[in-house]
């Protein structure tokens, strides 16, 4: 019994996560496929095949890539940047996703500065936490307080905004990619000496 037991448990661990990785990938392709199908004038193309809008849509990020490194695109680009930043309600959705992709898609990215340790959700805890600057001059805080994003986990694309003071914050020397394996693993990644993430 106890064989069979580490055998189930064995073939968990190798299959789980990759079923559940092959579903998010599906799942993934098809919500691009689908949202990018509704934009498409498929009725007047010559041609139509599965996966068409998904290939429409990689063509076309990397023709705005392209376009956008020469000094015609980098102004166009930075418009309607500023357009979309501006507008009510879309604004603030835009600029959230747009931070959180610079952060996670280009590791120099300087949106964050740095993984900390701050005291959360009591001072008996310590929570790993990005500190993300000053706060807005118009909230009125203390010179002293600096923005900390602290993620939820599995998922840290939700989390919360915190105001805390500087004093009160322990920098890591870690990368914040390294951060949020730690943090997405719910701790199971850790860091070697090296900075190379391993399961324990």
């Amino acid at each position: 019994m106890k064989e069979l037991r580490n055998a189930f448990i064995t073939g968990a661990l190798l299959l789980v996560p990759i079923v559940a990785t092959l579903n998010l990938l599906v799942w993934l392709i098809a919500s691009l496929e689908g949202s990018v199908r509704n934009f498409m004038p498929t009725s007047y193309l010559p041609f139509d095949f599965p996966g068409l809008g998904l290939v429409f849509s990689i063509t076309i990020i990397l023709l705005v890539g392209t376009a956008a490194k020469n000094h015609v695109g980098q102004a166009s680009f930075n418009f309607f940047d500023s357009m979309l930043r501006k507008a009510p309600l879309a604004g603030s959705i835009y600029s959230t996703i747009r931070k959180f992709l610079e952060t996670i898609l280009n590791p120099q990215s300087d949106k964050f500065h740095g993984v900390v340790l701050v005291h959360f959700p009591s001072q008996q805890h310590l929570s790993i936490g990005f500190r993300t600057g000053k706060p807005d001059r118009r909230l009125g805080a203390p010179a002293d307080l600096v923005n900390v994003f602290v993620p939820c986990t599995p998922n840290p694309t939700s989390g919360f905004y915190l105001l805390v003071k500087e004093s009160e914050l322990t920098p890591l020397d870690i990368s914040v990619q390294e951060a949020f394996k730690i943090v997405i693993s719910m701790g199971i990644v850790t860091l070697d000496e090296e900075g190379t993430a391993h399961t324990k």
